[in-house]
């Protein structure tokens, strides 16, 4: 019969003292009174030649096996985190046989007493922790058995160590933390634990620059406007390019300058844990177009080269441009006629605007005199001499959502491309039967059928662009063709294909994207008073107690 030794994490290996072997082999002479002496589990799992099966012991942070005899099967060990069991150098994961011939050690695999990490961004460093005391670790106590599951507890009468602000600086190893370190805060956490994380070290963040940007520099005529306002009601000037100087408004005459390009500005690095510099990111610039009616100098300053409204378009993007827009006069008898206005710049209306009427203007909208029932869209700003009763105002980013072309642009596209998308699987499914496809009659039965309300929107989109006036977009007329097409697809079957589909997808969208990158930078809604409407500004709102 052979013991093998056994292993402590908190002393160095070492055999059994001979006494100590000459003792248990005396226990082990006899089987059958060393059985009577331990309660045996799972003895009998070998049915009759139970009795002659190994036998393993652990007792005194030791481990004793005995060999099987003739006839009976190796005993079983396994073990129970946070004992890491080891039969010949391998860890046992797993009940495992173990015989005469086999070295067997133990360790303990316990959470450290903290840890110590630093965030994904290398800005700051953690101290969690787990427990101060560290405890030596026994091994339970089992009785002889052929299968044996090792066991460890702490020895609460043995502390090892307490932990101390000493061990945790001299594990440290990072000069930046160390020249840092918050050794309140470790005292702190020491001292009324909170086991939660607690930043010891920061590094210190990169600021980020400012981008390039465009500012008004509004000439002071523009904030004294055209003196049309007094006695609350609009007089009527010699020149009808005064009515685009509403007080406030921009407006230039040339050679003047009325706006700055302002140079992207510089961030300031910061640096991470490691000491580490970390470089701000770079602040974006703009690209100016100025046009054919501005000038950029080149110390930044923007100079008209003709006098008028300037807008300044682009968004959010890295593109500005800037331009001088045409304006429409709406005459109380073109707003009483009409009561459904769409225009490509400017529009202007001399005196009150009496409802129902909708107006939606791809620039600014200026009233003098009071709006009731009505509806205004602009993608820059709305300028209101009076009162506004029972309306809806839309400005800058709300005017391009609320405008017609681009809802319906928007709306027909998510349509068509569903409408692309169940003709291929139909195609698919008759050709799935060996049968000749005619994609232009699938696309014409569905607009028949599952999609027949895309004819109201083609319908409404096509009456939209034809009340459209003045100069707009690059593919109108393609668009225009497009949707004549899907308007009477019986009579185009021949020509609508998957790929005619995708093209008319594309036009929607572009029409779309045209009408977004007129929204303004600066858009407000400026008025006297509302009651009872709705005011919806991409920028500012504008309340003025008196005209």
């Amino acid at each position: 019969m052979i013991i093998r030794k056994s292993e402590v994490t908190t002393m160095p290996q070492q055999y059994i003292e001979p006494s100590r072997y000459e003792f248990v082999e005396s226990l082990m002479l006899e089987r059958k009174g060393l059985l009577d002496s331990f309660s045996v589990e799972g003895r009998t799992s070998g049915g009759t030649s139970g009795d002659k099966n190994g036998i393993i012991l652990v007792q005194d942070n030791q481990i004793f096996i005995t060999p099987p005899l003739p006839g009976g099967a190796p005993a079983r060990i396994s073990a129970i985190h946070p004992v890491v069991l080891k039969i010949n150098c391998k860890t046992v994961t797993e009940p495992t046989e173990v015989s005469k011939t086999d070295y067997i050690t133990w360790e303990i695999c316990e959470k450290p007493q903290y840890e110590i990490t630093v965030s994904p961004d290398k800005l700051k460093v953690h101290f969690t922790l787990y427990r101060t005391e560290k405890y030596a670790w026994n091994l339970v106590n089992c009785p002889a058995a052929f299968e044996a599951v090792v066991r460890a507890q702490p020895n609460p009468a043995m502390l090892l160590s307490t932990l101390t602000i000493e061990q945790i600086i001299a594990s440290l190893d990072n000069r930046f933390v160390l020249s840092n370190l918050n050794i309140p805060a470790l005292y702190a956490e020491l001292d009324n634990p909170t086991y939660l994380p607690v930043c010891i070290a920061e590094g210190r963040a990169p600021l980020p620059g400012r981008a390039s940007r465009l500012e008004f520099m509004l000439p002071e005529h523009t904030l004294a406007g055209n003196g049309m306002l007094q006695d609350r009601r609009a007089q009527e000037p010699a020149d009808t390019m005064e009515y685009l100087r509403f007080p406030g408004a921009p407006f230039t005459f040339a050679g003047e300058v009325f706006a700055r390009k302002l140079p992207p500005e510089e961030g300031i690095p910061g640096f991470d844990t490691d000491g580490s510099v970390l470089p701000p990111p770079p602040p974006q610039d703009i690209y100016f177009a100025a046009g054919e009616h501005a000038r950029l100098l080149p110390c930044g300053n923007i100079v008209a080269r003709q006098t008028g409204r300037p807008r300044i378009c682009g968004g959010n993007g890295s593109v500005r441009i800037c331009d001088f827009p045409p304006f429409c006069l709406l005459t109380r008898e073109m707003a009483d006629t009409a009561g459904d206005v769409i225009f490509a710049g400017d529009i202007v209306v001399p005196g009150d605007l009496e409802g129902p009427a909708r107006i939606e203007a791809l620039g600014n909208v200026y009233v003098y005199g009071d709006i009731r029932q009505s509806t205004i869209i602009a993608t820059g700003s709305i300028y209101v001499s009076g009162q506004v009763t029972g309306s809806g105002l839309y400005a800058g980013h709300a005017g391009v959502q609320q405008h017609r072309l681009h809802s319906l642009a928007s709306l027909l596209r998510t349509e068509t491309d569903e409408l692309r998308e169940s003709a291929r699987q139909l195609a698919r499914n008759v050709e799935s039967r060996q049968q000749s496809v005619n994609y232009g009659l699938v696309v014409m039965l569905l607009l028949e059928d599952k999609y027949s309300h895309l004819e109201s929107l083609i319908r409404d989109l096509q009456a939209a662009l034809s009340r459209m006036n003045g100069k707009f977009g690059s593919g109108t007329d393609k668009l225009r063709h497009m949707l004549e097409v899907f308007a009477h697809p019986g009579q185009f079957t021949g020509c609508i294909t998957d790929s005619a589909l995708s093209s008319f997808s594309r036009l929607l969208l572009k029409l779309g994207e045209e009408i977004e990158l007129l929204q303004e930078e600066h858009a407000v809604i400026n008025l006297a008073r509302s009651h009872d409407s709705r005011l919806e500004s991409g920028g500012k709102l504008l309340l003025r107690d008196s005209c």
